[in-house]
């Protein structure tokens, strides 16, 4: 009997197994709650409970990144960079005689590929758009000013990704593009 697509999918994207996560050694909101009760609430007032504490945070967290799939800057206190949106172009080009394609990948395609024909999925054949312009969200440190800037990065969740590509399509998030 022959696996449904979706069962082939679930197997080739690995849905089963347990996610790992990419973020690793670094602190996070209840480090900072931490560190703000250690040093006695810093005189704002009367002290958060941990739960209040954590609804300041993600309902900034959602404002931030409702500005931020809308492609608006967002720039950091305390000259600490900024969060920008860039777009760049994508094409087709042939160099030293050999064709060079940048598009994006079409996975939901290649998949469906994949699953009707299996010599496509041996040689790994890519479906891709035809998208010329891909976004992208850097964290812009050029004007901060700390120390060890190298070492500081920005990931972007799943949920800004999808936030961003809706905004994208509707046609309301527009950026410069980056030129290297």
């Amino acid at each position: 009997m022959k696996e449904t697509f979706e069962e082939f999918k679930e197997k080739i994207l690995k849905k089963r197994s347990k996610r790992q996560g990419k973020v690793s050694g670094s602190y996070g909101v209840y480090d900072a709650y931490k560190s703000i009760r250690k040093n006695k609430w810093y005189d704002i007032g009367r002290p958060l409970t941990e739960h209040e504490f954590y609804t300041i945070i993600r309902s900034i967290n959602l404002l931030l990144a409702d500005e931020l799939s809308k492609g608006n800057e967002i720039v950091f206190p305390y000259r600490m960079g900024s969060l920008e949106l860039r777009k760049s172009r994508r094409e087709a080009k042939i160099k030293d005689g050999k064709l060079i394609v940048n598009y994006p990948i079409d996975w939901n395609s290649t998949l469906k590929l994949w699953y009707d024909d299996a010599e496509a999925m041996r040689n790994k054949i890519l479906v891709r758009t035809e998208n010329s312009t891909v976004y992208h969200i850097i964290y812009n440190k050029y004007k901060a000013v700390y120390n060890n800037k190298s070492y500081y990065q920005f990931i972007v969740n799943r949920t800004i990704k999808q936030k961003l590509r809706d905004h994208i399509m509707e046609g309301t998030a527009d950026t410069l593009f980056d030129e290297y």
